[in-house]
C-alpha cells in the first residue's frame, strides 16, 4: 500500500491520554501499544538534510514502513501546524530494503526508538483526528495528526496554545537534549534491559 499526499501534524508534551478524554475528546484505540524502531537516511553529501528531507525506514509489528517526508517553506507557511509531503509505503522485509539502501550509498545518521499508541479520536462538534502517544527515552509526546480544522479543535478544547506547540522532529529533539547535556548527538534508544 502506497500513500502520496502530506501530513499536517503538531506533538504537544503529555504523559498520557488523560488530558484528551477530560477534554471531552472521544479516543478509540486503533492500534495498541507497540514498538517502533526507525533509521534515518541521507546521501553522503546530505543532499537529504539540506532540502529537509527524510527518508526512514520503520519497523513495527513484524513489518516495514519506508516512508519519504519534505518540508516546503511556502506549504508549510500556509499552516500553524507542522505541513510536510509525505509518501509512505509498506516493506515486507525492513532489513532488506534498508541493505538495499547501504549498497546504493545512503547512510544511517540517526536511529530512535518508541512506544506508540494510535487512536482515532472525535473532538466534541464532530471533527475527527488520529492521536498518537508517543513514550520515547526522552518524554511521552502526544502527536495529533489531520486536517487543520480537526487540531484547531483539538488544541482548543485543550486550552493549549502556540507556544505549547512542538513541531520539531524526534532527530530535533534529541539534538536539543544532546546539545544541553553538551554531548554530541546520539541515537534515542531505550537503555538495554
Amino acid at each position: 500500500m502506497t500513500e502520496c499526499g502530506y501530513e499536517i501534524e503538531v506533538k504537544l508534551r503529555c504523559e498520557d491520554v488523560a488530558p484528551l478524554e477530560k477534554a471531552g475528546i472521544r479516543l478509540e484505540v486503533e492500534l495498541p501499544r507497540h514498538f517502533e524502531d526507525n533509521i534515518l537516511y541521507d546521501t553522503t553529501d546530505h543532499s537529504l538534510s539540506r532540502k529537509l528531507a527524510i527518508l526512514r525506514v520503520r519497523e513495527a509489528r513484524g513489518f516495514g514502513v519506508l516512508t519519504y517526508k519534505e518540508s516546503n517553506e511556502q506549504f508549510s507557511s500556509e499552516s500553524q501546524f507542522k505541513k510536510r509531503i509525505e509518501i509512505e509505503t509498506t516493506v515486507g522485509v525492513p532489513e532488506t530494503l534498508r541493505s538495499i539502501f547501504e549498497i546504493l550509498g545512503f547512510e544511517k545518521f540517526f536511529r530512535y526508538q518508541k512506544y506508540r499508541t494510535v487512536y482515532r479520536a472525535t473532538v466534541p462538534g464532530g471533527e475527527r483526528l488520529h492521536v498518537m502517544l508517543d513514550e520515547t527515552a526522552i518524554g511521552n509526546f502526544i502527536e495529533l495528526e489531520g486536517s487543520e480544522t480537526a487540531i484547531e479543535s483539538a488544541v482548543k478544547v485543550l486550552g493549549v496554545t502556540k507556544g505549547d506547540y512542538i513541531l520539531e522532529s524526534y532527530l530535533s529533539l534529541q539534538q536539543e537534549h544532546c546539545r544541553k547535556q553538551g554531548r554530541p548527538l546520539e541515537d534515542l534508544l531505550y537503555p538495554e534491559s
